[in-house]
């Protein structure tokens, strides 16, 4: 059993600077915790510009998140452990009106979540009544720990260059990594972002 709180917030979106909060918060019997918010601004000094930036921040503790499913001989040990994530993100949104015929979108966020993994356990009776029955202490030989960052970038330009008919030029940059690490460092983490390789996708569509 379970309890989950979620509310949401928002100003006048007709002013010229708004904003909005959401977030949640859940608790269960066994201790599973989460938590999270998501504010978010906008700019709007004209009718055909507007700038907006957001947080998102997640906190997470649950006791049974999958692992995986490791096999020996002729039986299946489905691993799974307690986990402590951590996950925020950034993102930053400019829509530019040059005219009614052509615009400019563009859209960036860097992101990064770490895990920690503790009690590492195997279901041993999935049916048994009692939540904590249900698993017995597994050695895991394993490194579940993870410490995921990415970037990504999209920026779209389109041209209505007659009515009905678009031409739309898009540039898209993604950079990610992903290390068996179970810190938590988020300015150290979005620095090393951009020295990490990047995919760049050209795309041309009308």
């Amino acid at each position: 059993r379970g309890g989950n709180i979620w509310y949401y917030v928002q100003t006048d979106g007709r002013k010229s600077v708004n904003g909005a909060w959401q977030g949640f918060v859940f608790r269960d019997e066994v201790g599973d915790t989460s938590w999270g918010l998501d504010p978010e601004i906008t700019y709007r000094p004209t009718a055909f510009l507007a700038v907006s930036g957001g947080v998102h921040f997640e906190r997470g503790n649950e006791d049974s998140q999958w692992i995986e499913n490791v096999t020996d001989g002729a039986s299946t040990h489905y691993v799974f452990g307690r986990i402590r994530q951590t996950t925020v993100g950034l993102t930053a949104r400019f829509n530019y009106t040059v005219t009614p015929n052509l615009t400019l979108q563009v859209y960036a966020q860097p992101f990064v979540s770490a895990g920690a993994y503790s009690n590492v356990k195997e279901v041993v009776k999935p049916r048994a009544g009692r939540f904590a029955d249900q698993f017995a202490a597994y050695a895991y030989s394993g490194e579940p720990d993870f410490n995921y960052r990415s970037f990504r970038m999209t920026n779209v330009l389109r041209w209505e260059y007659k009515p009905g008919s678009a031409l739309y030029v898009v540039w898209q940059q993604v950079r990610e990594d992903s290390v068996s690490s179970r810190a938590f460092r988020f300015q150290r983490d979005v620095n090393d972002l951009f020295g990490l390789p990047a995919t760049n996708v050209f795309l041309v569509k009308f």
